[in-house]
């Protein structure tokens, strides 16, 4: 007796578009988003979970100024971007 698998049926999150969520606890993120790149729906993941954070002020302060500059491979800046992990951790860290 022969059994097939559908490998490449995957169920499909209904969450909403640019809205971040806890990512899930076997991922190496912290949080995720959804977001629609080329007309597809595409998950985004950002803020590694084996780092510390400061939260200081003065550590944020320095982390948005540092993080301002990050470019993509095209040589464009990523913060302001929504299709970037930079972005969406960015506005977590305004937040």
């Amino acid at each position: 007796m022969l059994i097939l698998y559908k490998t490449n049926m995957v169920k499909k999150d209904n969450k909403p578009l640019y809205k971040p969520f806890k990512a899930p606890k076997k991922s190496k993120y912290k949080k995720m988003v959804y977001v629609m790149k080329d007309n597809k729906k595409r998950k985004i993941g950002f803020g590694l979970k084996g780092y510390r954070i400061n939260y200081s002020a003065k550590a944020r302060k320095a982390y948005l100024a540092r993080s301002a500059g990050i470019r993509d491979k095209s040589g464009r800046l990523t913060k302001n971007d929504k299709n970037s992990a930079n972005y969406w951790s960015r506005r977590e860290w305004k937040a």
